[in-house]
Order: C-alpha cells, then structure tokens, then sequence
C-alpha cells in the first residue's frame, strides 16, 4: 500500500482575475489521486471539514480509487485555497483556513516493508500538526517501509522558516528519499545549484535527493552516481498539482519495485514516469493525471 498524509482543500482556480475552475486539492491529495487514477493501491491521512465541501472531497476521492479510512472529519469547514495563475501557468496562492486548534489524532497504518508513505509541504512542518506527523512517519520507519518527503516550501511561510528549520532537518533525516525544487531548497537552504542541495539534504541525514528545476529537468543525487534528465517542452495550461503528480510517479514505481534500488535503470524508470505525468498534469486543467488506459498513453 502506498499512504499519502497532509492537507486536504478545495483548490479555485484563477486567470486574468477570473475563477475558472475548482477541484479537490492539497499536495498529498493530488499524488493520491494520481496513484490511484493509475491503478495503484493508495490511501490519504488527512482531515476535512463537515461542510459541503467535505462530503464533495470524500466523495471525489473514493471515486478517483483512493482508501479513505484514514480521513477524518472535524466540526467546522474545509480549507479553500485560492490559485492565481500567471502567463505561464504558474501559480500564486492565498490560503483560507479553519481548522480546530487542536488536530485530531490519526490513526496509525498497520506498515510493512513493502510500504510507501509520502509526505511534505507545510502541513508537515506547523506546530499543530507534530504529533500527528511524527507519530505515523516515525511508525513507517519503524516497520521498514520507505519514506519519501517533499517539502515544498513557498515564499510566503519563508518569515517562519526560523521557527520550522528543525522540523524540515528532522523530516529530512526520516526520510529514504527527498524530492524538493530548486526554489524549496534556495528558500530553505540557499542552495544556488544541486549541488548545495544535496550537501544540505545529505548532511539532514537523507543520501538520496531528486532535484527539480521546472522546465530545466531534473537532476539526480545518489551515493552511486548523479545524473540529469531533460523533460519535454509542453503547451502549460496550469503547474498546479505538476510536482504532486511527479512524485505519484516516483512513488508509483518504488512500489512496484518494493524499494529503491542503486541501479540507473529503476532510476530512469521511476524519473521518467515522474516527468511523463507532471507533463501530462502541466497540459491540463486538473491536478492529477487522466485515468489508466485513457489518452494520452502512459508508461
């Protein structure tokens, strides 16, 4: 099984000023989506309102293949946020959240090593969420399965990276594998290349890193050897839920393989599956890959 934990929203989409379009969203909700969109056994951890919105996100995801045993329910309503896209396609957000101060508690997976949990971005790093976080991530290690983190840090939290450093070395040092952008490490590390990435994501305590560089392509830190991968160029209707999706299909093929293997073929396996999906999601509306067997062909 693969879990994915972290935040659970309804994204609304804006161009020129204009709403467009909305779908469920959060950056664990959308690599879910795409592993159980391609077949994949896939669970979420996470917690939404008992609103309207709520029921639509249970609803989408059970629909979209994904285990919703682990998603909670609170008094009160579900997070929105809000995506204003530029001329590119990239994406500017504002957050509106009203989660109970207190987090409810998740219930642990029953792990084993065949496992994969995935987690990151901010939902993992805030005060309220520690508990949570570091109960099932620290049981996932425990019982041997593999631990991909993505911390996918944003400019507008980058006033309290002060108080969250050590909750991201501590993420890291947890972690088989770290998948971060350039922008996520220059933000937290002031990392200026891969290089100084990894440096600091290997000295966190993680000897793996994929480093992603938007349209430049990805490059690749192991113990073993370094390598770049190009991507496509590709007409962008939205970046958002891109990296999600890259990380669906790292995870995708980890899973297939039952670990992370030292060999450049499982790595251009796992990262050209990544970017094939990324590049998919960066051509659509949605925030997820298209359904196994539907067009465009996927590997």
């Amino acid at each position: 099984m693969i879990y994915t934990i972290g935040e659970c929203l309804l994204d609304i989409i804006f161009r020129n000023g204009q709403p467009e379009w909305s779908c469920p969203g959060g950056s664990m909700l959308n690599s879910a989506v795409s592993l159980g969109r391609y077949g994949q056994p896939v669970a979420f951890i996470s917690e939404t309102g008992n609103d309207r919105i709520g029921d639509m996100i249970h609803d989408f995801l059970s629909k979209n293949g994904v285990t919703i045993n682990h998603l909670l329910v609170y008094e009160g309503k579900s997070t929105l946020a809000l995506a204003f896209l530029d001329d590119r396609g990239d994406a500017a957000y504002q957050f509106y959240h009203q989660l109970p101060t207190i987090a409810p508690e998740f219930r642990n997976p029953d792990f084993n090593s065949a496992d994969l949990l995935m987690f990151g971005s901010y939902y993992s790093i805030s005060d309220r969420n520690q508990g949570n976080i570091g109960r099932v991530v620290s049981r996932a290690v425990e019982s041997g399965a593999t631990v991909l983190y993505d911390p996918n840090f944003r400019r507008p939290h980058l006033d309290n990276l002060p108080q969250t450093i050590s909750a991201i070395i501590r993420n890291i040092s947890m972690a088989d594998l770290v998948r971060a952008s350039d922008e996520d490490m220059n933000l937290i590390a002031g990392a200026e290349n891969g290089k100084h990435a990894y440096d600091f994501v290997r000295e966190s305590g993680c000897k793996l890193l994929v480093y992603t560089r938007n349209r430049e392509g990805v490059d690749l830190f192991t113990p073993w050897f370094t390598k770049h991968y190009h991507v496509p160029a590709v007409t962008v209707v939205s970046t958002v839920g891109a990296g999600d999706s890259f990380n669906a299909g790292l995870a995708s093929v980890i899973h297939q393989y039952g670990n992370i293997l030292p060999d450049e073929v499982f790595w251009d396996e796992a990262i050209g599956r990544a970017i094939i999906f990324a590049a998919e999601v960066c051509g659509s509306r949605e925030n997820f890959i298209g359904w196994q067997g539907a067009p465009p062909y996927r590997i």
